[in-house]
């Protein structure tokens, strides 16, 4: 506490009661409810790295703000954010310790946005599901993927509704799901072994691929399940599942960590430790035997004033951003994962493609199938933006 570090949090712009405020969300769920915080609160927050004791932190604040601030008042603050398990000192590890070994030891991955993100009564979410897909696209084509947004429903329903309808008639009952992680995670894959839940069943995790996992040696590394406790990304596609499919499936949820050091060129690809994860993995689907579908949920740009952008989001920056996930998109249904890469290398990735690695991932497990975009939907509130698509991999 002499020398604190705040731990790693999202920190949003609000209004609240007509003033500029933050709004500190907990990524990993650890801190149950938000926190509300003042401009200047924000940045005493910034000082907090583990470098500066309270003395110092006092003095930068005083010479950057200019206004004065007493020990005490710091104190006061630290002891709020250390009982909201923000600080990275013993209190949290301790508490994560706690955390970690009681989901550890639940056989069933819990819904975490029932009855925040969509309905917790299973008749009233059938009734939304019954109506998102009243008109529903049927196809006889082999689908062998889909390319899913990992948005909320409101936003996302017309993707989800172009995309999820070409699985009804389909007879594979063997759902791989790659899902963006939104908080850092130890390896670039986390693998769960876990049933997961919805309002409308339990769904099984494949008893015979996890099998087949923990006896291989490369991919057994990769099991990790406490990054799948509060994560959205797969959570979204198992009800759209359920419910269009309508028989029995088994799933093997892998989420999927940051490509950073792949785009900034401080890695460089192929890599080793991914081609052994793709080579394993593809020998082991063979070995199952049984037919699959890979799904990815996976959200592309997100721009504008929420994600840190100083730029004004009008209609020439929607428009150059939608051609950019054009090219994108383009990359996509030509299967072409290098070149996938290589388009959000050009820029840098100035727009955050939520779902790089979830899709480079899939691109390279179904490099022997076609692909079709099918939907595509730009969503802005006048500040921020986000957009996603819908693609069917097909043979």
């Amino acid at each position: 506490m002499d020398y604190p570090r705040i731990r790693y949090i999202e920190a949003l712009p609000i209004r609240q009661e007509g003033r500029e405020m933050i709004l500190l969300r907990d990524t990993e769920g650890i801190m149950e409810n938000s926190l509300v915080v003042s401009k200047d609160a924000l940045f005493l927050l910034s000082l907090m790295d583990g470098t500066r004791s309270l003395r110092d932190i006092q003095a930068e604040y005083m010479r950057t703000l200019g206004n004065l601030i007493y020990i005490e008042h710091i104190q006061n603050f630290m002891e709020t954010l250390d009982a909201h398990y923000l600080l990275y000192n013993d209190n949290f590890k301790n508490h994560l310790i706690q955390l970690r070994e009681e989901y550890g030891n639940e056989p069933v991955r819990k819904a975490c946005l029932a009855g925040k993100g969509y309905a917790s009564n299973k008749m009233e979410f059938l009734a939304f599901l019954d109506e998102m897909f009243k008109k529903i696209v049927e196809s006889s084509v082999n689908i062998t993927g889909i390319l899913a947004p990992h948005i909320d429903y409101a936003r996302g329903m017309e993707v989800y509704q172009e995309t999820y309808g070409y699985l009804k008639n389909t007879d594979k009952t063997l759902i791989v799901i790659l899902g963006t992680c939104h908080h850092p995670m130890e390896k670039i894959w986390s693998i769960s072994a876990k049933d997961f839940s919805t309002p409308l069943d339990v769904i099984p995790g494949s008893r015979d691929l996890i099998r087949r996992i923990k006896e291989n040696t490369i991919l057994r590394q990769y099991i990790d399940e406490w990054p799948h406790r509060n994560e959205h990304s797969i959570e979204l596609q198992l009800p759209l599942l359920q419910f269009v499919m309508q028989k029995d499936i088994e799933i093997l949820p892998i989420l999927t960590g940051s490509m950073h050091e792949y785009i900034a060129g401080e890695k460089d690809l192929p890599d080793q430790e991914i081609e052994d994860i793709i080579g394993n993995f593809k020998d082991m689907l063979a070995q199952h035997g049984k037919p699959y579908i890979i799904i990815s949920g996976a959200d592309l740009a997100h721009i504008g004033a929420q994600f840190g952008d100083t730029f004004p989001l009008n209609s020439f920056t929607l428009s150059e951003s939608k051609s950019k996930d054009e090219e994108i998109l383009e990359d996509i249904k030509n299967i072409d994962a290098d070149t996938f890469i290589k388009t959000i290398q050009n820029e840098k990735d100035r727009r955050r493609i939520c779902g790089l690695t979830p899709i480079y991932f899939q691109l390279r497990l179904l490099n022997d199938s076609l692909c079709r975009i099918v939907s595509y939907k730009q969503w802005t509130d006048g500040q921020s933006s986000v957009s996603f698509a819908g693609g069917i991999f097909y043979r």
